[in-house]
Formats: structure tokens, sequence, C-alpha cells
């Protein structure tokens, strides 16, 4: 399970009343990032990588465009 793999946290999410969700199981804090496991997912979820682009972009240069972050 990627929880116990990766420490991945698990969330059971009530759609209908979001503030009634709950977390199932917590994740689990890392001081460093698995990068390997980071660039293996961005080669195969387009979904992923653009988040990692974002971030990237964040850091180099302190900017957040809102229209990117807050698709729904």
């Amino acid at each position: 399970m990627l929880s116990a793999l990766h420490g991945i946290g698990v969330i059971i999410l009530d759609t209908e009343n979001p503030s009634e969700s709950e977390i199932f199981l917590p994740a689990k804090s890392r001081a460093e990032i698995d990068w390997q496991s980071v660039n293996r997912i961005v080669v195969e979820n387009d979904d992923f990588k653009d988040y990692i682009e974002l971030v990237s972009t964040y850091y180099q240069t302190g900017r957040i465009r809102s229209r990117d972050w807050n698709k729904i």
C-alpha cells in the first residue's frame, strides 16, 4: 500500500459535506524529497508534471499565478 511504502496519507472524502471528511491514515513527513519517485511520476502523469512545474516556478521566482492554482 502506498501509505506504508511512501508515507502517503489517506483521506475519507465526504463529497456531499467536505467539512465532514476525515483523515483515515495521516501522511508521514519527510525531511528530504524522494526525487527518484518524483521523476518517475512526472514521466507517468502529465498533471503531476504540470504541478511540479508550477512549484518549480514558484521557488525560482516567488511568482504565483492564481489562475494556475485554482482550477475548479
